[in-house]
């Protein structure tokens, strides 16, 4: 199950820095051309996923902490990073799903506006705590 959301996490990053690779990596264009036309759903996968593995941690916080210190805290903030980058990727989905509710699209809105900006380097930051976690499920 750790692979399926050392996955999530590389795809949904790859999706959000696509750009990026595409420059540095041009091979890397064919598999994201790929990718992008289901990002929205990728990324609500990616937002679903990031809640269950942060209820999981919480539910065990107090044993993962004691025992893998450094572990949890990247776990967390892997979990976050799925979480954000999901909501970013999928924001036009939710608001197909939700509508014309005014505290929905304030929330989704002010959020779109906070996290945009950094939506690469927040990609960026997935893969490499997709890295991170591979490692570490490997040792």
């Amino acid at each position: 199950m750790t692979f399926v959301f050392i996955i999530s996490l590389l795809v949904i990053g790859a999706v959000a820095a696509a750009t990026f690779l595409e420059n540095k990596v041009p091979q890397s264009k064919a598999g994201l051309d790929f990718v992008k036309p289901h990002s929205q759903w990728v990324g609500l996968v990616s937002l679903v996923l990031g809640f269950y593995w942060i209820i999981k941690i919480l539910f065990n916080l107090g044993i993962l902490l004691k025992y893998k210190f450094v572990f949890t805290l990247i776990m967390i903030a892997s979990c976050l990073l799925l979480i954000i980058l999901g909501f970013l990727m999928a924001q036009p989905l939710i608001m197909q799903l939700v509508g014309k509710n005014k505290n929905v699209t304030d929330v989704t809105d002010k959020m779109k506006k906070k996290f945009s900006p950094i939506t690469e380097k927040l990609g960026l930051a997935a893969i490499s705590a997709g890295l991170v976690n591979l490692l570490l499920a490997i040792v």
